[in-house]
Order: C-alpha cells, then sequence, then structure tokens
C-alpha cells in the first residue's frame, strides 16, 4: 500500500480531481456545494504535495502557492468580499498554471510510460480546464457582463463558468453559455486551441516513450 502510494503520486491525485469536478455536484444535492467544494479542492492541494516532493525548489513555490490559497478558499465561506474571492481565485490559478508546468516536464522526463504517467496527463488535462476557470472567474469579477449568464447568477454559482472551461476546452460547445465581451472570447479561443494542442503533443508523447518500450523489449 505504502508503495502504490509513492509510486502512483498523479493516479492519486487524479482520484481527488474527479472527486472535485465530477463526484461534488452530486452530493451537492443533500449537502452544502461550496463547503464540498472547498473541502474537495483542498484535498486536492494537499495531494498534490506528493507530486513535487521530490524536488526542493518545486516544494517550496508549492508551498508558497498552497498555503495562502487553502486560507483564502476558506475565507470567503465567512467573508462577503469580492476582494477575497478575487484574491483566491488568483492563488488558485497560480496553483493550477504551476501544476500543469510540473506535470508537462514529468511526462517529458519520464524514461517509460506507466500507469502514472497516464495519470499525469488527464491531471494535466484537468488542471488546463481549470487554470482557464479561474481566468474566467477573473474576469467576471473585475470585469462584470463578460458571459452572457447574468453576473449575479455567476456570483451566487462560479462552477457555471468551470463547466463552460470544460464545454470549451472540450471543444464542446453546448452554446448556453457565451462570451460576450472581447476578452472572454478571445480567453475562450485561447482555451479551445490549446486543448487541440494539448491532447496532440502528450498523446505523441505517450505513444513515443510506449513504442521506444515495445521496441527494446523485442531487441
Amino acid at each position: 500500500m505504502i508503495k502504490f502510494f509513492f509510486q502512483e503520486k498523479f493516479t492519486i491525485l487524479l482520484g481527488f480531481l474527479l472527486i472535485y469536478v465530477i463526484a461534488i455536484p452530486f452530493f451537492a444535492l443533500v449537502l452544502d456545494e461550496e463547503l464540498l467544494l472547498n473541502i474537495s479542492f483542498s484535498a486536492v492541494m494537499l495531494s498534490a504535495i506528493l507530486t513535487v516532493s521530490q524536488k526542493r525548489k518545486s516544494r517550496v513555490v508549492f508551498l508558497l502557492l498552497v498555503l495562502p490559497c487553502i486560507i483564502f478558499i476558506w475565507l470567503k465561506l465567512s467573508i462577503d468580499s469580492s476582494e477575497i474571492l478575487l484574491a483566491g481565485v488568483v492563488l488558485q490559478a497560480l496553483f493550477n498554471f504551476f501544476m500543469v508546468f510540473v506535470i508537462v516536464l514529468f511526462i517529458f522526463e519520464a524514461p517509460v510510460v506507466t500507469r502514472n504517467t497516464i495519470s499525469a496527463a488527464v491531471v494535466g488535462y484537468l488542471f488546463v480546464a481549470l487554470f482557464f476557470t479561474n481566468l474566467y472567474l477573473m474576469l467576471e469579477i473585475i470585469s462584470p457582463g463578460a458571459f452572457s449568464i447574468s453576473h449575479d447568477q455567476i456570483m451566487a454559482d462560479p462552477s457555471i463558468l468551470r463547466y463552460f472551461s470544460f464545454v470549451t476546452f472540450s471543444t464542446l460547445g453546448y452554446g448556453d453559455v457565451v462570451p460576450i465581451s472581447s476578452q472572454a472570447k478571445t480567453m475562450a479561443i485561447s482555451e479551445a486551441l490549446i486543448g487541440q494542442i494539448y491532447l496532440t503533443v502528450l498523446i505523441a508523447r505517450l505513444v513515443g516513450g510506449y513504442a521506444a518500450v515495445y521496441h527494446s523489449k523485442k531487441e
């Protein structure tokens, strides 16, 4: 069990991320959604400590991001302030961006493709979408009216923008939430392009890594 815990760091992190992204809305039918989201995202951040524990510099940067981030996301439960919300969103954006950076480096430096490597690729994909979620929310806080959904509705339920981000990232585009401002449109275009590039490059890397292992075994 301990061996799995240290060898499958990204697999464990993926489990917490899937709970945060997929499971929480269903638990929210009977429990407070914002509280559950805070608990699950805090678990994601604490679990992410495992992924950077081997590199001291990364660990220091990570702790400088995570500790204030946890403070602000819990602080907004008791203090209804747009400044507190914005600070928390900015810190989450930095955290998500840092995790994408760490994950991409890990994948390209991995000598072989393992279950943990594949999990890392999926985790990175989810973190990119969450990063753009933060950017959309930052834009809406700073410049209300950036989306077709009303500002009050988004502030009451910020998960709307997480839904919009994942729909955009996957280029699904239902059209029920539409970017209105030029900044929001530019972000949406950027996210859709990055989503396609991420899949293309990462799949090529994973297939190439697997092919190298396969050929080495045959030889």
